[in-house]
Formats: C-alpha cells, sequence, structure tokens
C-alpha cells in the first residue's frame, strides 16, 4: 500500500512539474516564450527565427551556438549550446550553478518566472 501511494506521488508530482531541466511544458505554440510547441514542450523549431534570441535552431531544438553572441544573453557558449556560466552575471535569468544559467533560491532570481524546485520556470532548457 505505502509502495503504490508512493509510485502515486512521483507520477502527480511529475505531470505537475516536469522532471527538473525539461523543456516547459505547452499545448500551443502560444505558451512558449520562444520556440514552438511539440509533443507538449517548447523549445522546438524550424528556424532560427522561431528561437527569438535564445540561440540558434539545429536538429529541431532551439538553443544552439557557435560563439556567445548567438545567445544574445542567455548564457554563454560552450560545447554548442548556450546557457553556460562562470558566475551570475552571466546569466539574464536565475544564478549560475553547475555551470549553468537557470537555477533559483526564490522567485526574485528569476526576473519574472518563478523558482519551481531550484529551477526558474522562464530559464532556458538544459
Amino acid at each position: 500500500m505505502a509502495r503504490k501511494l508512493a509510485f502515486s506521488m512521483v507520477v502527480a508530482a511529475v505531470a505537475m512539474f516536469g522532471f527538473a531541466g525539461a523543456a516547459f511544458a505547452c499545448g500551443s505554440d502560444s505558451d512558449c516564450s520562444y520556440g514552438t510547441c511539440s509533443s507538449g514542450t517548447c523549445g522546438h523549431c524550424g528556424s532560427d527565427s522561431d528561437c527569438k534570441g535564445h540561440g540558434n535552431c539545429s536538429s529541431g531544438k532551439c538553443g544552439h551556438c557557435g560563439s556567445d553572441s548567438d545567445c544574445h544573453g542567455h548564457g554563454n557558449c560552450s560545447s554548442g549550446t548556450c546557457g553556460h556560466c562562470g558566475s551570475d552575471s552571466d546569466c539574464d535569468v536565475g544564478t549560475c550553478s553547475s555551470g549553468k544559467c537557470g537555477h533559483c533560491g526564490s522567485d526574485s532570481d528569476c526576473k519574472g518566472g518563478s523558482c519551481n524546485s531550484g529551477h526558474c520556470s522562464n530559464a532556458d532548457p538544459h
């Protein structure tokens, strides 16, 4: 009984909040601050213009880069993806932790988003 209850609670939490670091849940493109909605998540793309400054489009996903300038303030470019950092000043949204932007301790770290399980709701997925 206890195992069934614990499993049900995990399933409910994943359904409500998604996995940490996953792209934001959506029902349509209008739910996404950048990228398009596909399979219930934002951040997909057909061209760079879909990414709205959140890196370039590659393999159907936003956030790819060749240099820091491709990231438009959404962290630094490292290993071909945006969102990397060395300090909090590299991040437009959230704080820098383990070399990635988008972490938080409170809503104020998210600059317009909310802090959920240590990750900003408006941060780029990575």
